[in-house]
């Protein structure tokens, strides 16, 4: 268990797997996206910059860009908020693993610090148990280690300044996923133990998620059904998996 980008540059120059979790809202969005049969490219601002721009990225990568400004709009406008996905089905039911491009302040850069990792995975509280499970086959094979990283949060959001603060939502998420490894057997870290407790104390994110630094912001801008789904547990199966040795495309799909 450790937090940030520079966690996964370690975890990758240790051979470990990482895996990425932000609940507000990288991780659910993109879950939510590989779940509906989407192929999702995360990239980090940085690197669309410097590839010259969304436009030149979109056509090198034969991909739609995903908004990295929140919003729900229009029929066909996703960004960032998972609720801005709901009108992706019909065009994944005419173009089967559609290719979306994401980027975010702090998952797709976590993403980008793992790339020498073995094997790169998405997990949120959707899909903590699922997670587990693909940790667990990690474990069997090459992998010796695996370290989960809870994201953290821009300050930007709330105070308009650089630099990243702990966030409970992805702390906690981590620890979601860490309490299904501890029940499959797997040995944790301290840090992760600390987690997984943290997960068990607060219960149903139902009821917590809304009040945190994160969730109230969310709330506050008026995207609540964001913060709902994102609170929603067990109910993906889907793990976004991306493995760098064998796809240098940095392409997360389903396993």
């Amino acid at each position: 268990m450790e937090s940030g980008p520079v966690a996964c540059t370690l975890a990758a120059a240790r051979g470990d797997a990482v895996v990425v979790v932000d609940v507000l809202s990288f991780s659910t969005t993109v879950t939510m996206a590989v779940d509906m049969g989407a192929t999702v490219l995360p990239l980090t601002p940085d690197e669309i910059e410097a590839a010259g721009g969304p436009g030149v990225v979109q056509r090198s990568l034969r991909g739609e860009m995903i908004s990295a400004t929140r919003q729900v709009g229009p029929r066909g406008l996703f960004s960032l908020s998972p609720a801005s996905l709901a009108g992706l089905r019909e065009p994944l039911a005419r173009e089967p693993g559609m290719r979306l491009i994401f980027t975010s302040l702090n998952g797709a850069r976590c993403v980008h610090a793992a790339r020498g990792a073995p094997v790169v995975l998405v997990g949120c509280l959707r899909n903590a148990t699922a997670v587990a499970g693909e940790i667990g086959e990690a474990l069997r094979g090459p992998v010796d280690r695996v370290t989960i990283v809870a994201c953290a949060e821009s300050w930007t959001s709330t105070a308009g300044i650089g630099g990243t603060r702990p966030a409970l939502e992805d702390w906690v998420g981590a620890g979601a996923i860490a309490a299904a490894c501890a029940d499959l057997g797997l040995v944790l870290s301290v840090e992760a133990i600390a987690a997984a407790h943290t997960h068990r104390a607060l219960g149903d994110p139902a009821g917590w998620l809304p009040r945190t630094v994160s969730g109230r912001e969310l709330i506050d801008r008026g995207f609540s059904e964001d913060v709902i789904l994102a609170a929603e547990t067990q109910v993906s199966t889907t793990v976004p998996l991306w493995r760098p040795g064998v796809d240098p495309e940095r392409a997360f799909r389903t396993p």
